[in-house]
């Protein structure tokens, strides 16, 4: 017989979380029911539907999933409970203005876990953490050696809006914070309907846009039923790769039958404009041709993936896609998102490195972004 009863799980008392419960004391994968605590314990359920209680909010936290420590840090304000943060995020953080914000995450341990997501068991117990974050969707492989450890895991899944509203309210619940979640999801489906309220309005033809996942060692573009197609067609353009499902590797020709106005490039290899400009077998691209090819900004985590900082994504990209001499309020936006999430003012110095200003600079229009 199964107890489906959920375990508490005392702060450094290493324990498994328990089968999956319903009902209103608990915190549903989507966030629609409040978590309920027992004086001060927290209870809550995961994205695999595992519950988990805690005696008290945790005070040492590892992520694995790369989004998860810079999502933690914009919930807490803090990187002070990151006990431990993948490789993936911690290079993230170094490239980017989190490690210039918060110095401490750059001196967290980072060799947790493959690049597979595999953990480091024995690396994460000597963290003496009181959660792991770990990918709920990527196979039991990676989160039973923790479990069988005796370490709590939170399982979180990953790829649309809504399991950033999810992780919003999971990650504040387990840090005591369950209010500040809430606030954060409130504002993530403003800026959304804000964004679409202003595509509505727009007529005309829709510039066809085509984002590269990946660019140096192979085109990997992003086509139907993926997160950026969800926002370029959210801005009111068209993505062009919508023909191909999911995550897929294309080759040259079939960029050049897709023929694009507008090329973007990710943030999850070196590629910059300059190094499609400078390849002649790329001239005959719309794009290419137009000058109307950029880099993808960094802020506090990549802006292409889903995170908090996708309303600044799809500010940006709407101003690539639809120029009207003005950078359509963007960074007075930085600014006030970062002072929401991480408590800072940032520079325009800071605000022109996030845009890649330099490296953009060559291509159309974006002047827009100027100081």
């Amino acid at each position: 017989m199964v107890d489906n009863s959920p375990l508490i799980i005392p702060r450094r008392t290493l324990l498994k979380g328990g089968a999956a419960l319903g009902g209103a004391m608990l915190l549903s994968a989507c966030g629609d029911s409040a978590p309920k605590s027992a004086g001060k314990s927290i209870t809550l359920k995961d994205q695999r539907g595992t519950v988990l209680t805690f005696d008290g909010p945790v005070k040492r936290i590892v992520t694995l999933p790369m989004p998860a420590a810079s999502i933690m840090i914009a919930v807490d304000r803090s990187a002070a409970r990151l006990a431990g943060v993948h490789d993936a995020s911690w290079a993230a953080a170094n490239q980017s203005i989190l490690g210039t914000m918060f110095p401490r995450v750059l001196k967290v341990p980072h060799d947790i876990g493959t690049q597979e997501f595999a953990p480091n068991v024995e690396g994460i117990l000597a963290l003496d953490p009181d959660v792991v974050v770990q990918w709920a969707n990527q196979g039991d492989e990676i989160i039973q050696p923790l479990e069988n450890a005796g370490l709590p895991v939170l399982g979180v899944n990953y790829g649309k809006l809504e399991d950033v509203g999810s992780w919003f309210r999971m990650f504040s619940t387990v840090l005591g914070r369950p209010e500040r979640g809430r606030a954060m999801a409130t504002r993530l489906d403003s800026d959304r309907a804000a964004v679409a309220a202003v595509a509505a309005k727009r007529t005309g033809r829709a510039p066809r846009v085509l984002y590269f996942n990946r660019f140096s060692e192979s085109l990997t573009v992003q086509g139907a039923g993926t997160f950026n197609e969800d926002y370029v067609r959210l801005i009111g353009a068209e993505n062009v790769s919508s023909e191909v499902k999911g995550l897929v590797e294309v080759d040259l020709e079939q960029v050049l039958d897709w023929d694009p106005d507008v090329i973007v490039l990710g943030n999850f290899d070196e590629a910059m404009p300059d190094d499609v400009y400078g390849d002649r077998r790329w001239r005959d691209v719309a794009a290419v041709r137009a000058r109307r090819v950029y880099r993808a900004p960094l802020g506090g985590y990549r802006w292409d993936p889903p995170s908090h900082e996708s309303p600044l994504m799809w500010t940006w990209l709407a101003q690539i896609a639809f120029p009207d001499g003005t950078d359509g309020g963007l960074r007075d936006k930085i600014v006030a998102d970062y002072r929401y999430f991480y408590d800072h003012t940032p520079t325009q110095s800071e605000i022109d490195t996030m845009l890649w200003t330099e490296a953009n600079g060559a291509s159309a229009d974006y002047d827009q972004f100027s100081a």
